[in-house]
């Protein structure tokens, strides 16, 4: 009977245990943030073929794509390393008129049946509200620390240096140790690749605006570019 008794016992008192301490883990502490983060950044940044132009471009396509790829993190005053994920940007095309080409005159390039993009007016007006919902969330890793954050606003600045620039605010929400930290992203427009473009174009974006040529891609400098987490 006292073995029967201690054997209950045991059984009604071990999960009580172990809820006790599966209740002590969760609540364990994620231990000190990481330190700041302030890295410069490098990527390329591919248009949607053939690129942008005054005139831009027609398709049939509701959406087109600009692409981020090969983003690099390095050195800003402290040892940075890192990458971070290919990006595809979504622009809404814009309707042509069912009539008259070269309507709406956003998009020079516009014909009767088809959607215009890649004209300079469509970089101009649609590029924050695109980059802001292609960088909601992200994930990044930078010196072996991997960063998840949601983006909550995007708008254009400029740079040192004259270029065009893009600034991208969102949040931590991971590491637990990083949660509720402010990442900034500062991306400049630097050198370009196009055809029918200028000597100072192909030096720096902002000497593109407009005309003449097709510009294809455009570098993030490295010396202007930054991600800041703190």
């Amino acid at each position: 009977m006292i073995r029967k008794l201690l054997l209950v016992g045991a059984a009604v008192f071990a999960p009580v245990g172990l809820l006790t301490f599966a209740s002590t883990t969760a609540g364990a502490s994620a231990g000190p943030p990481d330190p700041p983060v302030n890295c410069s950044v490098s990527a390329t940044v591919t248009f949607a073929p053939p690129g942008i132009s005054v005139n831009g471009s027609i398709t049939t396509a509701k959406t087109s794509i600009t692409t981020a790829s090969n983003e690099t993190f390095g050195n800003a005053g402290t040892n940075c390393t890192g990458s971070g994920p290919n990006l595809s940007i979504a622009s809404k095309n814009v309707k042509c008129d069912k009539h008259t080409p070269g309507q709406p005159s956003s998009n020079p390039a516009c014909e009767p049946g088809f959607r215009g993009y890649d004209s300079w007016n469509n970089f101009a007006t649609g590029g924050t509200a695109s980059l802001q919902k292609a960088t909601k969330k992200l994930s990044f890793t930078i010196n072996g620390i991997t960063y998840t954050t949601k983006s909550t606003s995007a708008s254009a600045t400029g740079c040192s240096g004259g270029e065009v620039g893009f600034k991208v605010v969102g949040t931590v929400k991971g590491p637990k140790n990083d949660k509720g930290q402010t990442a900034t992203l500062t991306a400049c427009l630097g050198s370009t690749t196009g055809t029918g473009t200028t000597a100072a174009c192909q030096a720096n974006f902002a000497k593109c605006i407009n005309g003449p040529g097709t510009v294809q891609t455009t570098q993030l400098d490295p010396a202007t570019s930054r991600v800041d987490i703190h």
